[in-house]
């Protein structure tokens, strides 16, 4: 199962990454071991997060945008809290 999850929150279901698209497209060797998660600005964020959690990523890349600013702020601290990074 790949580590790395590349995310974001669209406006709408129609709507696609670009940004996770190049970026995944650009890992390298690291390709392999990633993936992209889409969702809408209108779904619940515990359902985010556990789509995202239930993959146990060891790295999360989140596309900020301008229509989702507040709802990936959010999405970050609860993946700070809910999956803290080990020291």
């Amino acid at each position: 199962m790949p580590d790395i999850v590349l995310t974001t929150l669209n406006a709408k279901y129609a709507h696609s990454a670009f940004g996770l698209r190049y970026l995944l497209a650009n890992l390298g060797s690291l390709r392999e071991r990633a993936t992209i998660l889409e969702f809408e600005i209108s779904q619940h964020p515990v359902d985010v997060l556990d789509a995202i959690l239930e993959r146990e990523p060891r790295i999360v890349g989140i596309g900020v945008y301008i229509w989702n600013v507040d709802q990936a702020t959010r999405l970050v601290a609860d993946l700070k809290r809910s999956a803290p990074m080990s020291s």
